[in-house]
């Protein structure tokens, strides 16, 4: 008796060493549900916005002149270097207003090993299907998906370089039109 539970210790300590692949998702499947959960949701507004997405970024609210502008109070993620919103909330109407989107959510992210602009892009492409309109060009690499539901919202993602720096990063943004 003694014999066969050790041998069954044995066969769980080389079973657990040949590498069985993790239950855990990876961080690219991390980001992308939380940007895919937070940005499909139906009603997204001035005060939901910093909940929505706070597991990626702790968001600081400022008001003025009919826009709740959201500035970068710190990641919550380590993969989020900057993010911004705005949130259009004036009632009156003004010119040019149906051009300006109710609201925008943009996230600048960091390349890591187990994070790059691909892996994202194949993970949104699995959560929201085909992008409808994208680019490998260099200079010019971004997916963008036109989404039904919400009308009007699209998520849009682009490789580009950090301004400070030159490290490869990745650029979220997510809005929804009028």
């Amino acid at each position: 008796m003694r014999l066969s539970a050790v041998l069954a210790l044995c066969g769980l300590l080389v079973f657990s060493a040949i590498g069985v692949p993790s239950a855990h998702a990876s961080a690219t499947d991390d980001i992308a549900d939380v940007l895919v959960t937070a940005g499909k949701k139906a009603d997204i507004t001035p005060e939901s916005l910093p909940g929505d997405f706070a597991r990626l970024t702790r968001f600081v609210r400022h008001e003025g002149n009919g826009m709740v502008l959201f500035s970068d109070g710190g990641s919550t993620d380590g993969y989020v270097r900057h993010a911004q919103a705005h949130f259009d909330i004036s009632r009156t109407p003004r010119a040019g207003a149906d051009k300006i989107p109710l609201f925008s959510v943009a996230f600048e992210l960091v390349d890591q090993p187990d994070f790059s602009f691909e892996g994202l892009a194949s993970a949104l492409e699995q959560r929201l299907g085909t992008p409808s309109v994208s680019s490998n060009q260099t200079g010019a690499t971004f997916r963008t998906w036109l989404l039904k539901n919400p009308d009007g919202r699209n998520f849009t993602i682009a490789r580009t370089q950090a301004s400070d720096n030159g490290d490869p990063i990745t650029i979220v943004q997510i809005m929804q039109n009028r």
